[in-house]
């Protein structure tokens, strides 16, 4: 999904126009983002969090190259989901495992596409 289907979507949820939902978008994830920035972690309940993982300082080589070149410190935001997002996300899997297998079982008649094509 892409940010502009996103904010379609809100604006079609939260009934406002698309330019209200893109502000509102906007606000969430920059608190999201600036939150991150001063204090490492944010908590949504039920949906999940963020936090900022520092690596430390090192050295590596360049794979072309082989040269040796020195790293420094950096940080990453990763995103762990929730217990609510995770059994959602698994229970929809299921259903749409649940719906292969049935059609699957289904048995088309082999002679059913000469029947309607003809």
């Amino acid at each position: 999904m892409t940010r502009a289907q996103l904010v379609s979507k809100l604006s079609l949820r939260m009934d406002v126009t698309k330019k209200e939902a893109d502000i509102y978008l906007s606000a969430f994830l920059d608190s999201i983002m600036e939150t991150l920035h001063k204090d490492g972690r944010v908590v949504v309940q039920g949906f999940g969090s963020f936090k900022i993982n520092e690596y430390k300082a090192r050295v590596a080589k360049k794979p072309l190259t082989g040269e040796l070149i020195q790293l420094p410190v950096r940080h990453k935001p990763s995103f762990h989901a929730g217990k609510e997002l995770r059994e959602r996300v698994n229970a929809e899997m299921v259903q749409a495992q649940e719906a292969e297998v049935l059609i699957r079982r289904i048995r088309v008649p082999e002679n059913v596409f000469s029947i309607s094509a003809g």
